[in-house]
């Protein structure tokens, strides 16, 4: 018998490799590291620190407002308050807190250090792989 998406956790998700930039580099550099990876945000490290994250929406903020993509910076652009999870969260802890809290992209950490990230579609992806799974294993 499979498991239901209570019981699937974030460690059984493909967690991404973090892109990680340092909050004094350019919206620019960031937005070229993110596409560079395919990747829709970058965990903002200042020292060994989490600092924020900056994510696409950040970056089309900035241009919506017609701010100079080579001037501003990610410190000053990025979402200061990063909400993360933990390896051992389901995937529906990790859904909630996301949409809850009204973000796409979750930060995994492990004894306060970053180890990873997951998006809104990752989860989604993972559910519908977890659903089709369990419906040909009870066909």
């Amino acid at each position: 018998m499979g498991q239901d998406a209570r019981m699937k956790l974030l460690r059984d998700v493909g967690i991404r490799h973090l892109v990680t930039v340092d909050p004094q580099v350019t919206l620019r550099h960031a937005a070229r590291a993110m596409m560079d990876r395919g990747v829709g945000c970058a965990v903002v490290i200042d020292g060994e620190q989490v600092a924020g994250i900056i994510t696409e929406r950040d970056i089309l903020r900035s241009v919506s407002q017609s701010q100079d993509l080579d001037a501003v910076l990610v410190g000053s652009a990025m979402t200061r308050h990063v909400v993360s999870g933990s390896p051992g969260w389901t995937l529906v802890q990790a859904v909630n807190a996301m949409v809850e809290g009204g973000f796409r992209h979750l930060l995994i950490t492990e004894m306060d250090e970053p180890v990873g990230i997951v998006s809104l579609r990752d989860l989604m992806d993972s559910m519908v792989e977890m659903v089709q799974t369990q419906d040909t294993a009870t066909a």
